[in-house]
């Protein structure tokens, strides 16, 4: 929707910007996911080249002491595009949570002001299906679904997603092929987050750290989009914005990775700003937020800053004049997804406190930034003042507690968020303070052990060692019994491992014990049934997600995979029709509907799919694969040559594609080609069946030019 609030007590109105900006200039964001500040080279790390960023950095304003708003993608993206906290916002968490139709996003302002907008992101925490697609003209989340082997996204040991490369490729095609508007882009990068495996040559570069070998990568990847605006004559009338969603813990406190606790090392984040118009170097010390993105891209191009916004405008480089800050962050991740309590935070100047249901933390960031010593028992006064503060903002950020439109929060998420207070009843406000630290909940600093248990069995699933998982697992649950993430995890390490008499009875202590009406637990049970070939005891599980959770795109795509598994064809399209009618640019949805029609023999109809697939998704590389092999069935291996090379242009390594190329410069006559075609086959495949294929092939070209 338009420019409407997001919850009570907040101005209805327009706040007007002081108009010194100038409207025409293009807007450019980019977000590293998983990136901490102190590990890019203008941060001071000089263990990691990063050019490109160092040299928006030495063109731009630098700001030294940026916090976002929660250590999780979802939530703190939606802060970046809203200038609006989490508990406000409503979005806190990855899964289960979807922006509000009321929210005022960047994209939708400036769409409305003339823009052509596009984002191009990269994994599925900001699928489109969350929302967070409002306002872009083009949402282009086609990272690799995985739909080959069925499993739900939610239920992967970590989220499909697409290198950084590839993300890049499809935003400087658009660039390419834009009109001349004014445009905002938005280039989203996940390959910091874990599991960190960087292409050649970073990975061999980086081997002692592969975090950096990732964020290494990154900045080659948006420094081809930076190129392609200076080649095209934009970069000098183009307004960049870098930052990241969160950063990484990097076993500082015991956390690994991210998401559970609120130290900086997870919450401090680069935040870059290159103004064309005003080419400088420049270092910002105050302390300032992601939230404040939104009110000074709006300010510097002089449009109207939406009254439901929370974030500030930014300080120049003059960092005296600056106001103090008081920012809070929060993380439900380890009560929504572990049982444990919720933890949050409040920074003040050089002072932060972070409370969790049976601990209060005080830490002085000026003397000790890397939060090593607790100064609670030594200043307990301030402990106070700042714990006191740490309640009025948080309730002065959502008076009376979060407010969610209908069908934008699951209704297990929503028990789970009454049953701390966070969410304002028919009753009057949110008891917030009184339930929030409620100290019968474990404290999450004091579950480390478990939460590294949980992430060592992810890492060993994800290599394909789910029977050494196991072990790790069953130590975990006899720590903390009654976390239904852990049995979860165990139920699908024993269907990896065939062993479905423990994965049954892992499920039905879910039911009967412990989580019996969260989506998770109704797909981990759909997930033990297909295993087993029992497709129609998983659609009673999956109907059930999908009754809790019924926005979830993935739990429907994943109905329609099950049924086409029976048989059900009929039943099959009638479900991807269904989300098309909600989602008509759901880019899996038309794919998988033109695949079943082109099986069932109407070939004009599955062309005439694709067709208005690559339209709404012109930068998703499967549908001009598919196409192509049509063509290629129909005799014109030249127009299946132009789109299996349209396929690769956007993706590199497609082996489905690189094998249709080959074919088709087969059939051309074209054989030095071929035989180049069947060798990257070779490569790139990750199947043995098709490195069979390219054998076969270069065994036959070779007889045959001899």
């Amino acid at each position: 929707m338009r420019l409407t609030v997001l919850g009570a007590g907040l101005a209805s109105v327009l706040l007007m910007a002081a108009c010194t900006g100038d409207p025409r200039l293009n807007v450019f964001v980019i977000t590293l996911d998983t990136t901490r500040a102190d590990h890019l080279g203008c941060y001071g790390h000089a263990g990691i080249e990063t050019p490109v960023i160092d040299r928006l950095a030495a063109e731009g304003t630098l700001y030294e002491n940026v916090l976002t708003a929660a250590p999780i993608t979802l939530p703190s993206h939606t802060t970046i595009f809203t200038g609006v906290n989490p508990i406000a916002h409503g979005v806190r968490e990855n899964g289960g949570f979807y922006l509000p139709e009321e929210a005022v996003t960047l994209a939708e302002i400036l769409r409305d002001q003339g823009y052509e907008t596009a984002a191009f992101v990269g994994a599925f925490p900001l699928d489109s299906q969350t929302g967070i697609d409002q306002g872009f003209d083009l949402y282009d989340d086609n990272y690799p679904t995985g739909a080959e082997d069925r499993r739900h996204p939610l239920l992967k040991t970590f989220y499909p997603e697409r290198p950084a490369s590839e993300v890049s490729a499809a935003a400087v095609t658009w660039l390419e092929e834009r009109g001349d508007r004014p445009f905002f882009l938005w280039t989203h990068y996940f390959d910091p987050h874990q599991p960190q495996s960087p292409p050649s040559p970073y990975r061999e570069r980086y081997a002692a750290s592969l975090y950096d070998g990732e964020i290494a990568f990154v900045d080659e990847s948006v420094g081809r989009t930076v190129q392609a605006l200076e080649e095209q004559g934009l970069l000098d009338k183009t307004l960049i914005v870098l930052t990241a969603d969160h950063g990484e813990s990097l076993g500082e406190h015991g956390e690994m990775t991210h998401a559970v606790l609120l130290y900086s090392a997870s919450l401090r984040v680069p935040l870059i700003i290159r103004d064309p118009q005003r080419l400088e170097s420049k270092r910002v010390g105050s302390l300032v937020g992601t939230v404040d993105i939104l009110p000074t891209v709006l300010h510097r191009l002089g449009l109207p800053v939406p009254g439901s916004c929370q974030g500030k405008v930014l300080p120049g480089a003059n960092s005296a004049t600056a106001e103090p800050r008081e920012l809070y962050a929060e993380s439900l991740y380890g009560n929504l997804l572990y049982g444990w309590g919720p933890l949050d935070r409040l920074t003040r100047d050089n002072w932060t406190v972070i409370r969790g249901p049976r601990s209060t933390q005080l830490y002085d960031l000026a003397a000790d930034p890397h939060e090593l010593s607790d100064l609670s028992s030594e200043r307990p006064g301030l402990v106070a003042e700042l714990s006191r503060r740490a309640s009025d903002t948080r309730d002065r950020l959502a008076p009376d507690g979060s407010q969610f439109s209908q069908g934008t929060v699951t209704a297990a998420n929503r028990a789970r968020l009454e049953a701390l207070g966070y969410i304002g009843g028919a009753g009057g406000p949110a008891d917030q303070g009184a339930t929030a630290l409620d100290p019968t909940r474990r404290d999450p600093h004091e579950m480390m052990q478990v939460l590294d248990m949980i992430q060592e069995a992810r890492g060993l699933k994800n290599i394909g060692q789910s029977e050494l998982a196991v072990p790790v697992l069953e130590r975990a649950t006899r720590l903390d019994p009654d976390n239904p993430w852990i049995v979860r995890d165990l139920a699908l390490a024993f269907i990896d491992r065939g062993e479905f008499d423990r994965a049954k009875a892992a499920s039905e202590r879910l039911i009967r014990e412990l989580d019996a009406e969260d989506v998770m637990t109704h797909l981990v049970l759909a997930e033990y049934e297909i295993a087993g070939r029992h497709f129609e005891e998983a659609l009673v599980h999956l109907e059930r997600a999908s009754t809790l959770d019924p926005k979830s795109i993935a739990t429907r795509m994943t109905m329609a995979y099950v049924l086409d598994d029976l048989g059900r064809l009929d039943e099959a399209e009638a479900v991807l029709r269904e989300v098309l009618a909600v989602e008509p640019n759901e880019t899996l949805a038309l794919n998988s509907l033109a695949t079943l029609v082109i099986r069932q023999q109407r070939v004009d109809e599955g062309v005439e799919i694709l067709n208005l697939l690559r339209e709404r998704q012109p930068y998703y590389a499967p549908a001009h694969l598919n196409l192509g092999v049509i063509y290629h069935d129909l005799g014109n291996p030249q127009e299946s040559l132009r789109l299996a090379r349209r396929a690769l242009a956007l993706r590199a390594d497609y082996a489905a594609a690189v094998e249709l190329e080959a074919m088709d410069l087969e059939e051309l006559g074209m054989t030095e080609e071929a035989v180049r075609a069947w060798r990257r086959l070779a490569e790139v495949a990750k199947d043995e069946d098709a490195r069979e294929r390219s054998r076969v092939a270069l065994e036959r070209l070779t007889a045959t030019s001899g």
